[in-house]
């Protein structure tokens, strides 16, 4: 069994994807909601991944892109990430990092989120319980459709986001 630590906010989440984020010298893959990428932005959290990136490493994500967030998706490209859009997120998150660290959690209702809410995550830096997220990740990278592409669909059903 991976040993890690229970994180009971999504402050404190947000705090440690941050670190996980910090110390990955490759790679980091993410499955978030738009709300956690958003307290990330508010956090400067996303500066992390921009630094990565601009050292040679990469970032890859998937999340629901939807007409709200085609700003936060857009800002995210800017930056470097390769981003997917998945039509069906059940609301857990996690985040790998040099699949080694990682952080995951159970169900989280993403459509109140606040950054003070509670939530139930693992904290790891057991390179098995990353092995075992990576999978899950890979599966949504398949199945989801280019960021861009979806931006592209969506700025033809409502143009005025162009």
């Amino acid at each position: 069994m991976a040993k890690g630590t229970i994180v009971e906010s999504i402050k404190d989440a947000l705090a440690v994807g941050s670190s996980i984020i910090e110390s990955a010298k490759n790679e980091v893959v993410w499955l978030l909601p738009p709300n956690l990428l958003i307290f990330a932005d508010q956090y400067d959290i996303t500066s992390e991944s921009k630094k990565l990136i601009e050292n040679g490493g990469y970032v890859r994500g998937v999340f629901r892109i939807t007409s709200p967030y085609v700003e936060l998706a857009r800002s995210r490209l800017a930056i470097g990430e390769d981003l997917r859009h998945v039509d069906q997120y059940d609301g857990v998150f996690f985040l790998v990092g040099d699949k080694k660290q990682s952080i995951s959690s159970i169900h989280v209702n993403q459509e109140d989120l606040l950054v003070d809410d509670p939530v139930v995550a693992f904290w790891s830096e057991d390179p098995t319980y990353a092995k075992y997220l990576l999978p899950n990740f890979e599966q949504a990278w398949t199945q989801g459709v280019d960021a861009q592409e979806r931006i592209s669909e969506l700025l033809k059903e409502d143009p005025s986001q162009a």
